[in-house]
């Protein structure tokens, strides 16, 4: 083979490799995930710099505060005896909230979510922000709900034990369950004896 003809079939080569390159990068990714499937944050808040939370669900209202590191209940009724651990476990899980799944952008209808007239909103305040929360209807699976923050974000899923851990929030607000105390004369712990019926032997 002449040494001309081995330059001829290099420089092919090159050229082909070349083109071949430059055809990959003209060509999307088909690999890279939608923008519309990927995670998006709904609330970009701190938990220890939320000091209010407000829930609504139907005619339902709760109000929470803290100061210092301690809850109180504000509203339905005004109470500093609360469920510390409940409370901190929701607010927790909304601070911050990182959709499972975007499925809207930010400005889209939001009426086939359900989030034109939310069926919950929970509105945290705290660290000089606040943000509210939107929850819409269930998806099609019925495991997850739409939800987005109506200062504006995507539209994602959230997992429907979250929604439902704030609904208790609301339709039962968290004050502690008070110790039980002991009948009088009966030692601590010690359960209470029901008076004999009239007539027993």
């Amino acid at each position: 083979m002449s040494f001309k003809f081995t330059l001829v079939l290099l420089a092919a080569a090159i050229v082909a490799v070349a083109g071949f390159a430059l055809a990959q990068r003209s060509v999307p990714s088909t690999t890279a995930s939608p923008s519309l499937s990927s995670s998006t944050i709904i609330l970009d808040m701190r938990f220890a710099d939320i000091t209010n939370v407000d829930i609504k669900y139907g005619d339902k209202e709760t109000v929470i505060t803290k100061s210092g590191l301690k809850w109180s209940l504000e509203k339905p009724v005004q109470d500093s005896n609360v469920d510390q651990g409940k409370i901190s476990g929701v607010v927790g899980q909304l601070a911050p909230l990182t959709a499972d799944r975007s499925v809207g952008k930010a400005g889209d209808d939001l009426t086939p979510y359900g989030l034109k007239s939310p069926q919950v909103t929970v509105t945290l305040s705290g660290g000089g922000k606040t943000e509210t929360l939107l929850i819409g209807d269930k998806n099609v699976n019925g495991n997850s709900y739409y939800a987005t923050r109506q200062e504006g974000s995507d539209v994602g899923l959230i997992s429907s034990t979250l929604v439902s851990s704030i609904e208790g929030l609301a339709t039962n607000p968290p004050q502690a369950t008070p110790t039980p105390v002991p009948a009088s004369g009966a030692p601590a712990g010690s359960p209470a004896v029901p008076p004999a019926s009239p007539g027993a032997s």
